[in-house]
């Protein structure tokens, strides 16, 4: 016959186990809270990037770019789904186990998005040197979506031109009304309407190219420093998700282990509870 365990005036053999385990589960419970914002602004930086400043996009050859906004979508998705399965994880095994994996997955993903942001923030500034005027040369007059990001680049920016605004060709038309028709400057619009200083832009408002009526500074600088921002952004949201993550995945693990060691180090637990109501 088994003996019968004692109960009364004996302080419970895991106590300090179940204590640990609880503040595994504290520690994952507000790391998981930290991870629902990250998600929020993850989330909330694609929908600027695409829809508030997606314009410029065409302008930006690389598709490192594009797939950063993409993954910086799925992460901020991932991370507040994380955020709010932490409570069932907590109460049972299985989700628990199923979070971690969530967890993995997230990692992954918020590693290729680093991967991406740090690859084109080596190349973006030679790349935007090149690409810029030539889209503004080659590609405004055939391209309506080049046009439209040049048009806000130039309208958004307060600028005119790649690096200046005679980085647009200027025409000389022949005049053959005049006597041995010399070749003259005539007064013909070169630059978009989207150079003028005037709020309005009305059509041909920029055909005089006095600096009172146009921008002269060039674009370039403004559209790096838009890059570089936005680069910058990406990355170091992704940099906290990833160490908030981390930090997620250890309390995860300790809590799992802790709490088999309990199951472990309490062989007769069920039967402890059916005895308790005999007391």
């Amino acid at each position: 016959m088994r003996p019968v365990p004692q109960h009364r005036g004996h302080p419970p053999r895991n106590r300090r186990t179940k204590s640990c385990t609880g503040c595994c589960f504290k520690c994952q419970l507000f790391v998981s809270y930290l991870l629902v914002i990250i998600g929020i602004l993850f989330l909330a930086l694609a929908i600027w990037l695409y829809f508030f400043r997606g314009d410029l996009i065409p302008l930006i050859q690389s598709h490192f770019y594009i797939y950063s906004i993409y993954l910086a979508v799925i992460c901020g998705i991932v991370n507040v789904i994380i955020g709010f399965l932490v409570h069932s994880a907590i109460n049972s095994k299985c989700v628990l186990v199923l979070y971690l994996l969530m967890l993995i997955a997230s990692m992954i993903i918020e590693g290729c998005l680093i991967y991406f942001t740090f690859s084109y923030h080596a190349t973006y500034i030679q790349e935007l040197e090149v690409s810029l005027p030539n889209d503004m040369l080659n590609s405004y007059n055939n391209d309506h979506k080049i046009a439209k990001a040049v048009n806000f680049l130039q309208r958004d920016a307060k600028c005119c031109g790649s690096n200046a605004y005679n980085d647009w060709p200027k025409p000389e038309v022949e005049d053959h009304y005049l006597p041995y028709a010399k070749t003259v400057m005539q007064r013909v619009q070169y630059v978009p309407d989207s150079c003028c200083k005037s709020a309005h832009q009305r059509k041909g408002c920029a055909l005089s190219d006095s600096p009172n009526n146009i921008f002269y500074r060039g674009c370039l600088p403004f559209l790096k420093e838009e890059v570089y921002n936005n680069l910058n952004f990406l990355f170091t949201v992704t940099a906290a998700s990833l160490v908030l993550h981390l930090a997620n995945l250890l309390f995860g693990c300790c809590a799992c282990f802790k709490s088999d060691d309990d199951e472990e180090e309490n062989p007769f637990k069920d039967y402890d509870q059916e005895m308790h109501l005999f007391d």
